[in-house]
């Protein structure tokens, strides 16, 4: 099982669409609404990106697994034991890397130019300051501590990272350095964590418009309409703005195996 949480460490630097934009898209002139208003805008862009697994502004995720996807050869498993004996987990594959490939759930994945990356530090993270590296997971070892493991975003330059980050594939994907292998961790929960950036920007300047409009909608919305109209209301996003955010919807069949 994987799934991926909110890091703490590493809040939204704004929100996409500022108060005083949505405050003029809903012809407010006054004060005293301000902070509700703020609230909306706020769940309405938690509410968009987990519709379209995005990240609108810079923002700090933490992908959490049991264990690494292991390496599976599904035509010897099934040789060896009947299907019926012998199920194979979920989109397994005959081969070692995608069968190893773990999805980050969240785009577009943020590399900086000078492909360094500052992992989060404090609220117990085991990174520090000088963690210097594009992208790094750490796994819970036999010894209690936790390991930090090096990667590269460059496939010509792999150097001594262990796993390669393809930054381009929407979700972003990582894999094991060719030949190798994840390594064993400890038999608990939560045994492997990777903490990663996403977003277009660290303001709301590189937003799609598409995201920005369907926030407002949904505010505007929600700001006319102080309760549900009916329970339906409260399960589905009205049609309207559905259709803006379809087009920046990143489907995924496949999730990560963990």
């Amino acid at each position: 099982m994987s799934y991926v949480i909110n890091d703490p460490a590493n809040p939204p630097a704004c929100e996409p669409v500022q108060l005083t934009d949505m405050k003029a898209y809903l012809r407010v002139n006054w004060a005293d609404d301000d902070g509700m208003i703020a609230g909306m805008i706020t769940a309405a862009r938690e509410l968009t990106e987990e519709f379209c697994r995005r990240s609108w502004v810079q923002k700090g995720y933490v992908l959490v697994m049991d264990s690494f996807p292991y390496f599976t050869d599904t035509t010897m498993s099934q040789q060896a034991y009947p299907p019926s004996y012998y199920a194979l987990p979920q989109y397994s594959t005959t081969l070692w890397n995608y069968s190893q490939m773990m999805k980050l759930a969240y785009s577009p994945l943020i590399i900086p130019a000078n492909g360094v990356w500052k992992p989060p530090t404090g609220n117990g993270s085991p990174f520090t300051s000088g963690d210097n590296l594009p992208i790094m997971a750490y796994v819970a070892s036999a010894s209690q501590a936790w390991t930090k493991i090096s990667g590269t975003t460059d496939p010509s330059n792999p150097t001594n990272a262990s796993f390669l980050v393809d930054a381009i594939s929407e979700p972003p994907r990582v894999f094991p350095q060719a030949g190798q292998y994840w390594p064993s961790v400890l038999y608990v929960p939560n045994a492997v964590q990777i903490p990663f950036m996403a977003g277009y920007s660290a303001d709301d300047s590189a937003v799609p418009e598409r995201a920005k409009i369907a926030i407002m909608m949904l505010v505007s919305n929600w700001y006319e309409n102080r309760e549900a109209s009916s329970p339906k209301s409260m399960s589905v996003l009205p049609h309207h703005i559905e259709s803006l955010l379809w087009s920046l919807r990143v489907m995924d069949v496949a999730p990560t195996r963990g």
